[in-house]
């Protein structure tokens, strides 16, 4: 029973230097701070609505959003954008924001409620 367990010891050493050690991730660097304020924040309610952080009780549809983000973003000077999406939302008026954000060359963070 001893050299059972010694083989299998000895085999799970062997596999386990041969794995790979996993994906490479992009990790954000400590350089400067981030301004809150003029983060742009934009979400996507559980009836598939957009809306802007700052002011949750006017939805908008996704031509009207746009526009919107695009000078948002362009007073903000920032290219980080918040993307809020509901739980009950579908997935594909979330992707619409990630697309728009790709496209402007924006870097999306997503945030699920």
């Amino acid at each position: 029973m001893t050299d059972l367990v010694f083989l299998l010891l000895i085999f799970f050493i062997i596999m386990s230097t041969m794995t790979n050690q996993g994906l490479p991730v992009d990790l954000p660097s400590g350089e400067g701070t981030t301004n809150k304020k003029s983060t742009v924040n934009v979400g996507v309610n559980e009836s598939n609505e957009y809306f802007l952080e700052e002011d949750k009780d006017k939805t908008y549809t996704f031509a009207e959003i746009k526009p919107l983000l695009m000078s948002k973003m362009e007073e903000s000077g920032q290219e980080n954008i918040k993307i809020h999406g509901d739980k009950n939302a579908d997935y594909e008026f979330v992707f619409n924001l990630i697309a728009l954000s790709k496209q402007n060359g924006w870097k999306p963070v997503l945030v699920y409620k």
